[in-house]
């Protein structure tokens, strides 16, 4: 088990990756704040076997703890969570695409519902972090989540999420992004 302490570079950019690094405690991002990585999630499993190198500089958030796993202990197990990782990609990338920051923020709850298969998951991110992640301001992240509690479609308690109305949530993640 490896730490890292909050700042503390993790990989520096253009390393030769030959490992991947598991996280098991903490969040992880790259210098252009592009990504998060946090508690599961796998880094650079997405790419050591296509660019062994590293194409940013990757830090710690917050205190981190993680295993590094060698290349040559990577199995077919590993390959769910290859795809798992590949969907949320191609979901961030669509909420990235959307304009209004109450259909961003309703498709992003409503692929957690999807994904978590349940009304109630904590989201681990803060509210600032959640809002680089979608790409809007913590302002609109805040007036967007007010919206959702105030047509009793999303409850929030601290990090704890409940969805009320997973219909109405569908109607908002999907209705036209002008």
């Amino acid at each position: 088990m490896k730490t890292y302490l909050r700042n503390e570079i993790i990989i520096i950019e253009n390393a030769y990756i030959n490992q991947i690094f598991k996280i098991t405690k903490g969040h992880i991002t790259n210098k252009r704040k592009t990504e998060i990585y946090q508690k599961g999630d796998y880094l650079f499993l997405d790419q050591i076997f296509y660019n062994p190198y590293t194409l940013d500089e990757y830090y710690a958030l917050d205190m981190v703890a993680g295993e590094w796993i060698d290349k040559q202990a990577i199995t077919m197990a590993y390959f769910p969570i290859l795809s798992k990782m590949h969907q949320e990609k191609k979901n961030q990338t669509e909420l990235l695409l959307l304009n209004d920051p109450i259909t961003k923020v309703s498709r992003y709850f409503y692929f957690e519902y999807l994904n978590n298969k349940t009304d109630s998951f904590y989201i681990t991110l803060s509210i600032k972090d959640l809002a680089l992640y979608l790409n809007i301001s913590s302002n609109a992240l805040s007036e967007a989540l007010q919206f959702l509690k105030s047509k009793q479609i999303l409850d929030k308690h601290n990090k704890l999420f409940n969805i009320i109305n997973s219909n109405l949530l569908k109607k908002y993640a999907y209705q036209k992004d002008w």
